[in-house]
């Protein structure tokens, strides 16, 4: 198949909403067609940035429910602002993330500002998903590739604070606490707005009693701060030991033993770590910064300066990125097309970890990150340099994947499988043989695909052997 198209031109925006800030960014992205590929797939070849919008205020109704009209009237002024219709937007992201992902109507509020479904990556992220993709853009995980460094970065943000260990070009360990700078916010007066009730269990443990309507004064704000500082840095050498902290952890504790080279900070309370925001939100980000800042610097800690603060969870989204699988596949026959919105989950195996154990256990980790439930949510495992072609390396490593996605085949849905060598087609084989699953396989080849991708699968085309690729990829500013 000879595709006419060479060149294509999108304009993509993207939509953070936190649970302290929201924000959205228009990109101009273009795509060409690598004539040397004989799966013809698209590149970017430019990016950039059309128009970056301010930083607001998430406004909520109550505590429970975002204010969607007020959102949706916030981000339509963008739309304005940048001069660009809705109408006229290629493909994009909203990504609903930290606190905020709790509130009631989280999830409808994504699903109606990202439209059509197959046009935009819509999610909600989880507190391990929130760490993997502020690792990137902060641009923690480019410097680790490209400086061979490993590298934590700690994005904290209105109501949580979320922690990734990068290194060559992956996120490998994440973790996250309920420590942030909107946990509570004041008016000028001192008078408490906002509180979270994860703020409220903090002071009861430090001796404290508030709920909205109280005054507080910057004694009590420190007080508050310090606690939740000390106990983000204990997590960032270990596991949580006090009881504050392990009260605060919302995910398992990082599971990396090994040097840390440098640690970045991002996210809103890093603008005052390093200097770059003075002003004063009422809240506890500033308090927080400065005890993290003395706490670092008490501990000798090897503080770096990411490329992005702020706008490190998503800063641009979704490009089409159109791909065309190799000949070599293995389709069941009773799947059904097309396949929308597929995450994908990119397990890090080192080369030569070929045991079943290590790559089940690198699938569970890779699950792990994007706070996915295994058997539940849909994904496509997407494994890169993964695996030798030898019968026994592929049976092995057949066994594994099976192993790591008990209820998936226990509730008989189907097992997705994407690599970038020409594989597809034997390790589909090979695990039907070897291991007895009789789910439906798709077992894709010659696609390489990387955490925070989202793919669209098409009809099988070309004998029914090919299948056409779409993968919806988060885009990073990099300027």
């Amino acid at each position: 198949m000879q595709l006419k198209t060479s060149r294509i031109e999108l304009t993509s925006v993207g939509v953070d909403i936190g649970s302290s800030t929201s924000h959205v960014i228009f990109s101009r992205i273009v795509l060409e067609k690598d004539l040397q590929s004989r799966t013809e797939k698209f590149e970017i070849t430019e990016r950039s940035i059309i128009h970056s919008g301010p930083v607001h205020f998430t406004p909520f109704k109550d505590p429970k429910n975002i204010d969607y009209d007020a959102l949706r009237d916030l981000l339509l002024d963008d739309y304005k602002a940048a001069g660009i219709e809705v109408s006229s937007i290629d493909t994009g992201a909203v990504i609903i993330t930290g606190e905020t992902a709790k509130k009631q109507n989280a999830e409808e509020i994504v699903n109606d500002l990202a439209g059509e479904a197959g046009k935009f990556v819509a999610a909600t992220a989880g507190p391990n998903f929130e760490s993997v993709l502020a690792a990137y853009g902060s641009g923690a995980v480019a410097k680790s590739e490209s400086t061979g460094r490993t590298i934590m970065n700690v994005d904290i943000g209105g109501g949580s604070s979320n922690v990734a260990v990068c290194r060559d070009g992956k996120v490998i360990s994440t973790t996250a606490i309920n420590v942030g700078g909107r946990l509570v916010a004041t008016d000028q007066q001192g008078v408490i707005v906002r509180l979270e009730d994860t703020c409220r269990e903090v002071a009861r443990e430090i001796g404290l009693s508030i709920e909205i309507g109280d005054t507080i004064n910057e004694s009590i704000k420190r007080k508050l701060a310090n606690a939740l500082a000390e106990s983000l840095v204990e997590v960032l050498a270990g596991p949580p030991k006090s009881s504050l902290a392990k009260l605060l952890m919302m995910t398992t504790p990082l599971n990396y033993i090994g040097e840390i080279d440098s640690i970045t900070f991002s996210g809103g309370v890093a603008e005052y770590y390093y200097g770059t925001e003075d002003e004063d939100f009422h809240d506890l980000g500033r308090f927080i910064a400065e005890r993290v800042h003395t706490l670092a610097n008490e501990k000798n800690l090897p503080v770096g300066e990411p490329d992005h603060k702020i706008r490190a969870t998503v800063i641009g989204a979704g490009q089409f990125n159109l791909q065309v699988s190799g000949s070599t596949t293995f389709l069941s026959s009773g799947l059904e097309y097309p396949l929308r919105n597929l995450p994908a989950v990119a397990p890090y195996i080192p080369r030569g970890k070929t045991q079943a154990e290590d790559v089940a256990i690198a699938i569970r980790e890779a699950i792990k990150r994007f706070d996915l439930i295994e058997g539940t949510d849909e994904m496509i495992i997407a494994f890169n340099d993964a695996v030798r072609p030898s019968y026994e390396n592929l049976a092995e490593f057949s066994k594994g994947v099976v192993a790591a996605l008990p209820k998936t085949i226990a509730f008989g849905k189907p097992l997705m499988m994407c690599f970038d060598a020409d594989i597809g087609n034997s390790v589909g084989n090979v695990m039907r043989r070897e291991t007895g699953i009789k789910n439906e396989i798709l077992s894709i080849d010659e696609i390489s695909l990387k955490d925070g991708d989202f793919v669209d699968i098409g009809e099988p085309i070309i004998e029914g052997v090919v299948v056409p690729v779409v993968v919806k990829t988060l885009v990073f500013d990099s300027s």
